[in-house]
């Protein structure tokens, strides 16, 4: 079948019941062995080969693949299973829309996995080269550190390219290229003295305050001096220092003995994880020294900066895809949003484009997916997987 004729094949009413189905599945992060055990069937269902149960139950993982009938490059096409654990209206759906946590992010772009998988096995499998998938849990920070992926990288999953089937709402219609890393830093501040009565403070109570103050004041410095030192580089926003989060006290009229800070440190390709941390540690080493309080910084890589050349097969393939699908030219772009590219790039060391399936109201207070608008990324995505086992020999 060609490839036109393989586009006018989508079906969907198939993803959109693939949707509903994986929706009415809750799997919050580390929760994922239901959600895994039904996509597992599905996978099997469109003609893919799974490979043997994860060995984890608590983290669990799908790995499939289909191959072509000839000999050619491997893609992979990855997304994670779980999805935020913050309560949501149970799934609803009607012609137009499914709702439901997990619709946007990111059980859609699953859904069009399957798809593609039951389209080019029911046409016999006449590509090069081989499609594999790789579905996951422990994504969605902060209870997910992305170790299921990180396993299944350190374990050996190869592949020639990817594709991550999520991408931030701005750059669904641009090829991301570079992603800004991200870590999640927490900053507890002590003074040896218990709470108390503020009546019965001491006067060294208060140097938590000013400490903490102090603490403030420099991260937001820091900040300003990211903004300014790396505007206009490349396709990314400036780096940035961001404080979500400060808890000083429990009680109007008691004198804290901890004060807790919170936020995220985003920066661009060229910078390591390593030289954040120690970024950090000397910005507030740097703090004046006050008695009896002492300052501890933790940081978390939620995923290091990347960048992918704009003359890989797999960026044109996807840019080929989308001119022909749409009749217009997909520009190049940066994203800051932390995408499984943020792992699969940098650790993996594999070519990786995103493709969004209608993720406007990822994470929000009523997630969903409005089916008129999956078909032309699912178009895109089909055409993508054919254009790059189609472009040459595999390395």
């Amino acid at each position: 079948m060609t490839s036109a004729g393989l586009l006018s094949s989508i079906r969907m009413e198939r993803v959109a019941e693939d949707i509903w189905t994986l929706v009415n599945i809750p799997s919050p992060t580390g929760c994922e062995q239901q959600a895994a055990q039904v996509y597992t069937k599905m996978l099997r269902a469109s003609g893919a080969e799974v490979e043997p149960e994860a060995p984890d139950p608590q983290h669990p993982f799908v790995v499939a693949r289909l191959k072509g009938n000839r000999p050619g490059k491997r893609i992979l096409l990855a997304g994670h299973l779980d999805h935020i654990a913050v309560p949501h209206a149970a799934p609803a759906r009607d012609a137009r829309t499914i709702s439901g946590r997990g619709s946007a992010d990111m059980k859609s772009g699953l859904a069009v996995i399957v798809e593609i998988l039951r389209l080019l096995n029911a046409a016999g499998r006449d590509f090069p080269g081989e499609i594999l998938v790789a579905a996951y849990g422990m994504h969605e920070a902060p209870v997910g550190d992305s170790s299921t992926l990180t396993h299944l990288i350190r374990r050996g999953i190869a592949a020639d390219a990817a594709i991550v089937m999520e991408s931030d709402h701005s750059n669904r219609d641009k090829a991301v290229v570079a992603g800004a890393g991200q870590c999640i830093w927490n900053v507890t501040l002590r003074r040896a003295e218990a709470a108390s009565h503020e009546l019965n403070r001491s006067p060294e109570a208060d140097h938590l305050l000013e400490c903490a103050l102090r603490a403030a004041a420099a991260l937001r410095a820091q900040d300003q001096l990211l903004r300014q030192s790396t505007a206009g580089q490349g396709l990314l926003r400036p780096e940035s220092l961001f404080i979500g989060q400060m808890h000083y006290g429990d009680f109007y009229n008691r004198a804290p003995d901890a004060c807790t800070l919170q936020g995220t440190r985003r920066w661009h390709p060229g910078r390591s994880f390593d030289a954040v941390q120690k970024e950090m540690r000397e910005l507030l080493g740097a703090l004046p020294a006050f008695p009896g309080v002492t300052v501890q910084c933790d940081l978390r890589l939620t995923g290091d900066a990347y960048q992918v050349g704009p003359n890989e097969s797999i960026v044109q393939a996807l840019r080929l895809a989308w001119q022909t699908v749409t009749g217009t030219v997909m520009p190049l772009a940066g994203t800051s949003v932390v995408t499984d590219a943020n792992r699969l790039v940098p650790l993996a060391r594999i070519p990786t484009v995103l493709i969004g399936f209608d993720n406007e109201y990822a994470h929000s207070d009523h997630e969903s997916v409005r089916l008129e608008r999956l078909l032309t990324p699912c178009r895109v995505a089909l055409l993508t997987v054919l254009s790059y086992l189609e472009s040459g020999e595999r390395k």
